[in-house]
């Protein structure tokens, strides 16, 4: 897209590695679609160290996980406050200087072994191995040889064993330093890009993650990168009959929409379109377009899609052309059967791109709700305006917190969130047959699983419809590694937002 757009190609092994423009946007969390960092605690953890070299990301991608997670707090202190670095051991300085005076990598823990246990390389691999598998039996022999290595080469007994739960947490996570390199230098020129190329890199990432993934993962992803788009004041152009090619594309230095990502719409379809299109030959009208095109191929399901998604948008209302396209498609499939009989001349048309456009009937304009509606349901997200828009900072101000800054840190906390019904799955339970309901909602930051008990679900039943837009409020939990909100309370967001609260 770089070179396509800018007409130059960016060499990533040769991009600089302290470009501050790059750690600026770090340093404020805008870490949507960056590798190995969009994570909302690790967009909160990196928000909060503020990272200036590319070893504090190193640091960074290699603490974020189970048992190493507890040194990130720390290892942000010490950044910020040099005063508050120091080492196990003064033999360490050199090993641990570039981490703050933390054991942050596997290899840490095999040079700490070295340096203060007086092990070989071959001794400390088995200790990295104990550790990694964590057999309390080899554990246990291998804390004792640490220990008594360790007091055999100066430290007291009470330090060895304070060394040795600095290693403890590595066990089954611990990242190797290399391992750790790779992963950073990736998040770096990701970040780099964005900071740097910012159209250019979104669009890649639509286009990454609509051939990545299906189904509600995609829409959720590509919804989430949308909003991410909006706030970094990107334009996007939705799906157009005329501009659109098959995948995102970047015109007049916005994104613009595939036809692929409208739904019902396949790769024939596409196919019979652009050739129709070729030449630089838009299409004039909606009858210009059905004549034109394999309606074989082009059916009315996709056509409706199409006008449904906006893609048709230039050729009239979408309730107007809802409205006609039975029956132009009917003509159409006259005209083609006319020529098959013989009856009509192979090049005769319903309408060419030069004859006079015939008038649509006239029917009011669907309400924005609707046309909303359409566009979640035919792109998987809302294009040109998510529902909750014009009321967000308001719910924001009164103290409603956005679903993609809850982290594994709000677990036990009472928060309010607010957004829009995207599923529903009510159950009923075995024990006292009673109904509750597994609910996801959206907002314009990511979605969240929430848990309706019975004794809440039997009075807060009636909010609970599709596409129903509600503030929820209730405590975080966590089951399986993934978060949830088991909700104790709900209203309409135009009541909540109404009263001021």
């Amino acid at each position: 897209f770089i070179k396509k757009s800018r007409g130059i190609s960016v060499d990533l092994g040769k991009i600089p590695l302290g470009d501050r423009k790059t750690f600026d946007m770090l340093s404020m969390g805008e870490t949507t679609g960056i590798f190995q960092l969009e994570s909302s605690g690790m967009r909160r953890s990196i928000k909060e160290l503020k990272p200036s070299s590319i070893f504090d990301l190193m640091a960074m991608v290699a603490l974020y996980r189970p048992g190493p997670m507890a040194v990130i707090p720390e290892f942000i202190k010490r950044k910020h406050n040099p005063a508050l670095i120091s080492y196990p051991d003064p033999r360490l300085k050199e090993a641990l200087r570039e981490s703050y005076g933390l054991i942050c990598y596997q290899d840490d823990v095999l040079l700490t072994s070295i340096h203060l246990a007086g092990y070989s390389w071959g001794d400390a691999d088995k200790l990295r191995k104990a550790v990694g598998k964590k057999i309390p039996t080899e554990m246990k022999k291998q804390k004792e040889k640490f220990i008594n290595g360790c007091v055999k080469n100066g430290l007291s007994q009470r330090k060895a064993e304070e060394v040795f739960t600095l290693i403890e947490p590595f066990a089954g996570y611990g990242f190797n330093k290399a391992h750790a390199a790779c992963y950073a230098t990736i998040a770096y020129q990701t970040a780099y890009l964005k900071a740097n190329y910012p159209v250019e890199y979104m669009t890649a990432v639509l286009t990454a993650e609509s051939r990545a993934n299906t189904g509600p993962a995609r829409d959720e992803k590509i919804g989430m990168i949308v909003e991410e788009c909006r706030r970094m004041s990107i334009g996007l152009l939705p799906p157009d009959i005329n501009a659109s090619d098959v995948e995102f594309a970047i015109q007049d230095g916005s994104v613009r929409f595939g036809l692929s990502a409208i739904k019902n719409v396949g790769s024939a379809a596409i196919e019979s379109i652009l050739a129709a299109r070729g030449g630089n030959r838009p299409f004039a009208s909606v009858y210009d377009f059905v004549n034109r095109v394999d309606i074989s191929k082009v059916n009315r399901k996709t056509i409706e899609s199409f006008i449904k998604s906006g893609a048709m948008d230039a050729f009239g209302g979408r309730a107007q052309l809802l409205g006609a396209v039975s029956d132009i498609l009917e003509q159409a499939h006259k005209q083609k059967k006319a020529v098959a009989a013989g009856q009509a001349g192979l090049f005769d048309s319903l309408v060419s791109g030069d004859d006079p456009v015939p008038l649509l009937p006239g029917a009011p304009e669907l309400p924005r709700e609707q046309l909303l509606a359409f566009e979640k349901e035919l792109l998987g997200f809302y294009l040109t305006e998510h529902p909750l828009a014009r009321v967000f900072e308001k719910l924001l101000e009164s103290g409603t917190t956005p679903i993609g800054e809850i982290t594994t840190h709000s677990v036990g906390s009472r928060i309010r969130v607010a957004g829009i019904v995207t599923s529903i799955k009510r159950i009923t339970t075995k024990m006292g047959n009673n109904e509750m309901a597994f609910i996801r909602l959206e907002d314009l930051t990511g979605s969240l699983e929430m848990v309706v008990f019975p004794k809440v679900y039997v009075r807060t039943w009636a909010y609970w419809q599709a596409d129903a837009i509600v503030s929820a409020s209730g405590r975080v939990d966590e089951k399986d590694d993934r978060l949830t909100l088991l909700v104790d309370e709900v209203s309409p967001v135009d009541s909540f937002t109404s009263s001021g609260r």
